[in-house]
């Protein structure tokens, strides 16, 4: 028999096992850093959803465009993440007089 026509050896045994091993490893090493990023990505969708339910109801109790409003309507929003514990919602800003009649600040 020539080397060319050998047939490939067998992998039976411990050359098997050792390759499903392998693989078996490969996969659930694969599987548990897809998990842990599903993971992520639904707590970050939930925190989002979170913030802008803060931001819509916010509008929804100060719907005007008035600079007084603006400042009451991002009040309640940043009030509403600090009681949700979610970023941005660090210090309040304090609301603008009616008076002052500057909104740049």
């Amino acid at each position: 028999m020539t080397p060319a026509c050998r047939r490939p050896p067998d992998l039976t045994g411990r050359r098997l096992a050792l390759r499903l091993a392998l693989l078996a490893l490969v996969a659930a090493a694969l599987g548990a850093g897809r998990a842990a990023a599903d993971d992520k990505l639904r707590q970050s969708e939930a925190t989002w959803r979170a913030m802008d339910n803060c931001a819509r109801a916010a509008i929804k109790a100060y719907p005007d465009y008035t600079a007084e409003a603006l400042a009451k309507r991002e009040t309640e929003r940043r009030l509403c993440l600090r009681r949700g514990n979610l970023p941005g919602g660090g210090d309040a800003p304090t609301p603008v007089t009616a008076g002052s009649g500057d909104v740049s600040k």
